[in-house]
């Protein structure tokens, strides 16, 4: 299992996503690009591109999916402390 990167106090550390975008090339290479910043005031913004297969993006399309409706549902039982966590690997 991924250990995710936490401050101090066991709170999970991450930046805010302020954009992506998609491409595809003539060769059919799919990729992804996540604009981000960790600032609070959202001016300093970085960027990383990934190239992925088609399979990986539909596997994290899915798990995206997948993890914003279970996000929903956990929403609607307030009194029930669940941390949600997906992964994806590389298919062989």
């Amino acid at each position: 299992m991924i250990d995710w990167n936490t401050d101090g106090h066991g709170n999970i550390r991450a930046s805010t996503v302020v954009g992506w975008n998609t491409a595809i090339d003539e060769t059919g290479e799919l990729f992804l690009r996540i604009e981000f910043s960790a600032d609070p005031d959202l001016e300093n913004v970085s960027a990383l591109q990934f190239r992925l297969t088609a399979q990986q993006a539909m596997q994290l399309a899915e798990r995206l999916t997948n993890t914003y409706r279970q996000s929903s549902t956990a929403r609607e039982c307030p009194d029930q402390s669940l941390l949600l966590t997906s992964q994806g690997r590389p298919a062989p």
